[in-house]
């Protein structure tokens, strides 16, 4: 039976706002300024707010070609062909299998400050009791809390106004102080690195196809949610960065992953805020624990993972998933607080991941689309591809070991799936 439109266009944006507006703008703020500098970290944020209109045009494109779930691995498997649909699951695995300590990470810092301990010290056990609680919730079937998306985009909206409003006074002297910035300070490496941290900030659009069956006019109203929703986006990311910065240049502490503790007031209304702040970390992380775990399910049940995780309970709670996951996370977060690694890797070798998934989008779109306009967005979308896969080195192996070793498995299973990009399953 064909599913019932029920989002309008205005849900539609809020549901896509909300996707992308979250926990994010708590944690990166301070960490990328921490690791570039000020002006480093906004040219960043520029940076990335450049190369998204043209990732948007064509996940609205692939989202109408496509309504159906799997969104951006889903068509980085058409991009590539039939022939990497292991490899795909293996790496979305080996991505969230990072991305999911990194956001424990934020939630950790945020903890720690509420409580008044030292950061250094309790971030990364209260980061472990994090993931041990939202796995546990998961486990016993509290799957969302359903009041966090409206609630959640409400206050972050809040808070970016807050900021804003507090630091508007030096915002107007911004001009002034680029213009008398040394052009030394800034560094091609450190925006790089910048925009590679902040793109975490940038994702969830590729997802939003997961609904699109259910929105009335698509062909009208899909363009249009991305658009709207993409132009409040970057206004109140980049308004919100120039304040972060403008804040670190007048000496406000607003570094590492808990930076935006420094702009709450004293008093009873911060300490409310902050608690607010980590509840909604605490009901984010419980969906991220849940959309992992159906990550890995589906990557077990692929072959691509060990039996073991397919295993579900009665009431469809993919239990084993659950619990190996947990053992990993706790394993990752141990070993970032033992070897005192920055966590700035953590997101790094996440967002790369999405990186790799985002050419294969790319790819699909350049096969199916051959007017001007289309080829130009193409080559926009691939240049701010470019410009973040080059910086990352080494650390590429990791998203690349992980495909690989999916494609191998996957192939081994039935020599058969080669080159077609059709009748890929799960469409």
């Amino acid at each position: 039976m064909e599913t019932e439109r029920q989002i309008t266009l205005l849900g539609g944006i809020s549901i896509a706002i909300s996707m992308v507006i979250g926990s994010g703008l708590f944690g990166l703020p301070g960490l990328v300024i921490q690791a570039t500098g000020p002006f480093n970290a906004l040219a960043g944020w520029l940076a990335i707010i450049m190369i998204m209109p043209s990732m948007i045009y064509i996940f609205s494109y692939l989202g109408q070609r496509y309504p159906a779930t799997g969104g951006i691995a889903l068509y980085a498997t058409r991009g590539f062909g039939a022939w990497s649909k292991g490899g795909i699951l293996l790496l979305t695995s080996g991505t969230l299998l990072i991305g999911m300590p990194a956001f424990f990470m934020v939630g950790g810092s945020y903890l720690a400050s509420l409580f008044h301990l030292d950061v250094a010290v309790w971030a990364s056990p209260l980061a472990l009791l994090l993931a041990i609680f939202t796995t546990t919730i998961n486990v016993i079937g509290v799957r969302q809390l359903g009041w966090v998306n409206s609630f959640a985009v409400t206050f972050i909206m809040g808070i970016i106004v807050f900021v804003v409003v507090r630091t508007i006074s030096e915002i107007r002297h911004l001009h002034k102080v680029l213009c008398a910035t040394p052009i030394r300070q800034l560094s091609f490496s450190k925006i790089w690195l910048a925009a590679s941290i902040v793109f975490w900030a940038f994702q969830g659009w590729e997802n939003l196809t997961f609904g699109f069956g259910e929105i009335q006019d698509p062909a009208g109203n899909i363009p249009k949610t991305f658009w709207i929703s993409f132009v409040v986006v970057a206004i109140s990311y980049l308004l919100f960065a120039v304040s972060v910065s403008v804040s670190a240049l007048s000496g406000l502490h607003v570094f590492g992953l808990n930076g935006l503790v420094a702009f709450l007031p004293s008093g009873a209304f911060g300490s409310l805020t902050l608690v607010v702040m980590v509840l909604i970390l605490v009901a984010n992380a419980n969906s991220w624990v849940f959309g992992a775990s159906r990550a890995f399910l589906a990557a077990a049940k692929g072959g691509m993972l060990p039996r073991l995780l397919a295993r579900e309970t009665g009431k469809q709670v993919p239990i084993a998933s659950l619990l190996c996951a947990l053992a990993a996370y706790c394993c990752i977060i141990g070993a970032f607080y033992l070897f005192k690694i920055d966590p700035k890797y953590a997101f790094l070798i996440t967002t790369q991941g999405f990186i790799i998934l985002y050419g294969g989008a790319i790819l699909r779109f350049v096969r199916e689309t051959n007017r001007l306009k289309d080829r130009f967005t193409a080559l926009l979308a691939l240049v701010g591809w470019i410009f973040l896969v080059q910086g990352f080195r080494l650390l590429i192996l990791y998203p690349v070991i992980w495909f690989a070793l999916g494609t191998f498995l996957s192939l081994r299973r039935d020599p058969s799936a080669t080159g077609t990009t059709e009748a890929i399953a799960g469409d």
